[in-house]
C-alpha cells in the first residue's frame, strides 16, 4: 500500500548511538522514517510508541507516511570517514534498521539503502546487520557480498503459515518471497540470519526448522512479552490482542510454541545457530573481535527472567 504522504528531508547525522535491546550495537542506521509496511506488520509494531513516530509523524498514522533522508548517504560517508581517520571503522557495530524497513516500497525508487552501502563498502564497520522483511534488499546483494564476513542479512520470516501472515500482516511481501530471497543470499555466499520474531503460529514445525537448517546459518526466535521492549507492555496497547482474538489464535502473551520451537532448532541445527530475543540479536561477533569481548548469550530462560531493556529511540 502506498503512503498517504511521502516527502524529502534533511537531516544532521546518519547514524545514531542505540542500546537497550541493542546494547551490542554501536549504531543504528534509519535512511527513512516512517515505513508503509505499517498496515501490515503495524499490527504489532512498537515503533508507534516510540517519540521518533509521535514527534515526527506530523499527525500521520503508523504506515501513512514516509519521510525519506535525502542527504543520509553524504552525511554517512563523511562519518565513517571520521572514524576511519582514527582507525576505528572495526568499532562499529551498525543495525540497519530498527525504526524502518530500510527495503520497505519507497526503496524500490529511491535506492536510499543501497547508498549507504556503497559507503559501507568503502569504510567498512566491524559489523553491519541489515533487518528486513523485503525481497527487494536482493537487488544489493552484490554490495553485501563486497563486505564478507562483516555484512549479515537478518529475514524477518515470523512464521511458516501464509494463511496466518495475510491474517495478520496483509500488504507485506509473502512468505514465499522472503524464503526464496533468503535462498539466493545463501547460494551466493552472504551470511544469513533468520528472525522468527515475532514468533507467529507455526503450521509445520518440523518442515520450517528443516528449511531453517538449510538455508539460515543463524536464527533467532523472539515474542511480543519478550521482544517488544517493555515486557509485552507496548504489544498490549497494539492492535494485535484485538487481531489475535478475532483469528482464533489463542493467548498472543503465551511463550510456550515459541520455546518449544526454540528448544526444536536447538536440537536440530545446535544451540551455536540459534538465539533468544535481544541476546540472539546481540551475540553477532564483528570483524577482528575476540569471543571475549563479546556479550555472552545467557540460557533461555535466564534471560526470560530479566526485563528487557527499551529500544532507544532512533532519529537524525
Amino acid at each position: 500500500m502506498r503512503p498517504e504522504a511521502e516527502k524529502g528531508i534533511r537531516v544532521k547525522s546518519a547514524l545514531s548511538r542505540t542500546g537497550g535491546t541493542l546494547a551490542s550495537f554501536t549504531h543504528s542506521l534509519q535512511p527513512y522514517i516512517g515505513c508503509s509496511f505499517g498496515h501490515g506488520c503495524g499490527v504489532y509494531c512498537y515503533v508507534p510508541f516510540l517519540p521518533i513516530h509521535r514527534y515526527r509523524s506530523e499527525g500521520y498514522a503508523w504506515g501513512d507516511y514516509v519521510w525519506y533522508k535525502e542527504n543520509v548517504a553524504t552525511l554517512l560517508r563523511d562519518e565513517l570517514r571520521r572514524f576511519a581517520h582514527r582507525s576505528a571503522l572495526d568499532t562499529l557495530r551498525i543495525f540497519m534498521s530498527s525504526a524502518t524497513d530500510p527495503y520497505q516500497p519507497a526503496e524500490g525508487k529511491l535506492r536510499l539503502a543501497r547508498a549507504c552501502l556503497q559507503a559501507l563498502v568503502d569504510y567498512p564497520p566491524g559489523l553491519l546487520v541489515v533487518q528486513t522483511r523485503s525481497p527487494i534488499v536482493v537487488d544489493d546483494f552484490d554490495l553485501l557480498r563486497q563486505l564478507g564476513p562483516r555484512a549479515w542479512l537478518s529475514m524477518t520470516v515470523e512464521t511458516d503459515d501464509e494463511a496466518v501472515r495475510r491474517t495478520l500482516t496483509p500488504g507485506v511481501p509473502s512468505i514465499r518471497r522472503r524464503k526464496e530471497t533468503v535462498e539466493t543470499a545463501a547460494a551466493t555466499g552472504i551470511q544469513t540470519q533468520v528472525t522468527v520474531a515475532p514468533f507467529l503460529a507455526l503450521r509445520a514445525p518440523e518442515r520450517f526448522a528443516a528449511w531453517l537448517d538449510a538455508h539460515a546459518e543463524r536464527v533467532l526466535v523472539d515474542t511480543f512479552t519478550s521482544g517488544d521492549g517493555g515486557r509485552g507492555g507496548r504489544t498490549a496497547r497494539s492492535r494485535l490482542p484485538a487481531a489475535y482474538r478475532e483469528a482464533g489464535l489463542g493467548n498472543w502473551q503465551d511463550e510456550a510454541a515459541a520455546i518449544a520451537f526454540h528448544d526444536l532448532l536447538v536440537q536440530r541445527l545446535g544451540s551455536a545457530r540459534v538465539g533468544w530475543s535481544s541476546t540472539g540479536f546481540n551475540a553477532l561477533p564483528s570483524v577482528g573481535s575476540s569471543p571475549a569481548e563479546m556479550p555472552q548469550q545467557p540460557s533461555l530462560f535466564s534471560e526470560r527472567a530479566t526485563p528487557a531493556g527499551n529500544v532507544r529511540d532512533d532519529d537524525e
